[in-house]
């Protein structure tokens, strides 16, 4: 018989992995933090 794992609740902030894009991934990120900052517009 299986059993089920408990899942704690989530805390804190959540990272993504962006693999394997390089310099658009940099740039996506930038470009999302700079939208955050109120730098720019989306």
């Amino acid at each position: 018989m299986l059993r089920g794992n408990e899942i704690k609740p989530a805390e804190g902030k959540l990272g993504v992995m962006l693999v394997g894009l390089g310099a658009v991934s940099t740039t996506f990120v930038a470009g999302i933090q700079a939208i955050k900052k109120g730098i720019s517009e989306p």
